[in-house]
């Protein structure tokens, strides 16, 4: 991905995590993490519709997208269980961003702090809708983010070829969608910030003394 992009993409994370309702006493600041970012991209390449390399998977969280076509925004539905697709006509999108969207649109179907309708492990045992993609978003200790863009001349997605596919990999560290754990605590913001932050506080979340914004 472009500077550019790495851009859009922390500063939309960034603007759905300050937010979040109820508010979080405790959501961290995103930084980009290069050495996600190459693990992103060394997956990308690829070009398969699933989550991977499995060990890496542990220790870091991980939303796919991908758009092949004119870009038209996404409902998420029970079927989509790794991230958004985007299919129709070919247009190239105009923004990275537009391939983050439907995971922000999961919000609809998640009532804090339980999945309430949505159920994250869909379609296995599916009756509702994802929104495991938004919750990874949303993880407040979730604060270092690496994302890769590919393009994949053929694509295999759930049976079907996709040409010309742009492929979206973001990973997340730490890790977050922990069964059992709400995404992040509630109460007033930055009240719950880690001791490291010092009680440096910025748009609702905590913050460091970093200059920058990239880490790694």
């Amino acid at each position: 991905v472009s500077p550019r992009d790495v851009r859009a993409l922390l500063d939309f994370h960034n603007q759905v995590r300050a937010q979040v309702s109820p508010p979080a006493a405790n959501m961290e600041y995103m930084v980009w993490d290069e050495r996600l970012a190459q693990a992103a991209d060394a997956w990308a390449a690829r070009c398969l519709w699933e989550h991977g390399p499995p060990q890496l998977m542990k220790f870091v969280g991980q939303n796919l997208s991908i758009h092949s076509g004119r870009y038209v925004v996404p409902v998420a539905v029970c079927g989509a269980p790794v991230g958004g697709a985007h299919h129709g006509a070919f247009h190239r999108f105009r923004s990275v961003v537009e391939l983050v969207k439907s995971w922000y649109h999961e919000k609809q179907h998640y009532s804090f702090p339980q999945p309430g309708q949505c159920r994250p492990r869909c379609p296995a045992t599916c009756s509702a809708s994802v929104c495991s993609h938004y919750t990874q978003m949303v993880w407040a200790t979730s604060r270092r983010l690496g994302c890769a863009l590919r393009s994949c001349a053929n694509m295999r997605v759930w049976g079907s070829t996709w040409r010309r596919a742009e492929f979206l990999v973001c990973n997340y560290a730490v890790k977050g969608n922990w069964i059992g754990e709400a995404p992040y605590k509630v109460g007033r913001p930055c009240s719950a910030c880690p001791p490291s932050y010092g009680g440096a506080c910025s748009d609702n979340m905590c913050v460091t003394g970093l200059t920058s914004n990239q880490v790694g």
